[in-house]
């Protein structure tokens, strides 16, 4: 199992609540870097050192972008040696989505194996999500940052949970390792909402509204009259084309797949060519 770099341990929290929780939740806060990059991105005489300069200020922020571009899916002869040579090669918004994605996960870890392993299974998914967008964006038209970013935060409050709620972690445990279990059940044994928890982490991480209302209702059928219909419809294209890839649990998906399938213009027969492709795309080897 690959490994992942610890959370950093200066990390804040703020605490929120809502009525489909039963307790207040303390969400990490986005690390002031990204403030300052986000300042950065609003900037139109900001160049690429500036952010550059900026991101270098984490190492393990830094190291972990250029593990990520070392991966096949981005097709590099050799991983960049700074940061702003990153940007030029992928582009600027691939950088910074990047960066925010690999901040989320630094920031929502701890000790126990269930850390690398959620987000082992969070980053599979989002890489899916993001070629989905890509490959279909004369259809969804949106951006493959965003689906990206949206897969990561889909499930996050899981962990969150996790941290509140000892038990919670149980049903995630077997003894050859770790599954992902009905979590809609486990949610109403402890009487919380992992999907509220994550839409509250988005916001809390100024994601984009759509961004964040996909990550709300990622476990419903597509509502095509909602802004994030289209995102979610990828969110649980991506989530069944990982659990068909590695054969895990994917009784969830025939409530989804005829609604999500027209949402980005998929024709169910031709649906198992389509999932190939995409992990062809997605670098899966």
């Amino acid at each position: 199992m690959k490994k992942h770099p610890p959370a950093a341990p200066a990390a804040t929290h703020q605490e929120f609540t809502d009525p489909a929780l039963k307790m207040a939740v303390r969400i990490p806060s986005p690390p002031p870097l990204l403030d300052e990059l986000n300042r950065l991105l609003d900037d139109p005489n900001a160049g690429m050192e500036d952010i550059g300069a900026v991101v270098q200020t984490d190492a393990g922020l830094t190291a972990g972008l250029f593990r990520t571009l070392a991966k096949p899916m981005y097709g590099l002869r050799r991983p960049p040696e700074t940061v702003a040579q990153a940007i030029s090669i992928v582009g600027l918004k691939t950088v910074a989505e990047m960066v925010k994605g690999l901040s989320l996960e630094a920031a929502i870890y701890g000790e126990s194996k269930f850390y690398p392993w959620f987000w082992d299974r969070a980053n599979d998914i989002a890489r899916y999500a993001r070629t989905i967008a890509w490959k279909q964006r004369s259809v969804c038209n949106l951006f493959p940052e965003h689906a990206q970013l949206a897969a990561l935060f889909m499930d996050c409050g899981v962990p969150i949970l996790i941290q509140h709620i000892e038990k919670y972690e149980y049903a995630f445990i077997t003894a050859n390792g770790y599954i992902w279990p009905d979590v809609l059940s486990e949610d109403a044994k402890f009487m919380t909402d992992h999907a509220v928890v994550g839409y509250m982490a988005a916001r809390h991480w100024k994601m984009p509204g759509y961004v964040c209302q996909a990550v709300r209702w990622h476990h419903d059928p597509v509502n095509v009259d909602d802004q994030a219909a289209t995102l979610v419809a990828i969110l649980q294209t991506a989530q069944h084309i990982y659990n068909v890839r590695s054969m895990k649990d994917d009784s969830e998906w025939p409530r989804f797949e005829s609604r999500a399938l027209e949402e980005i213009g998929v024709a169910k027969e031709g649906l198992k060519e389509f999932e190939e492709d995409i992990a062809e795309r997605a670098g899966e080897h």
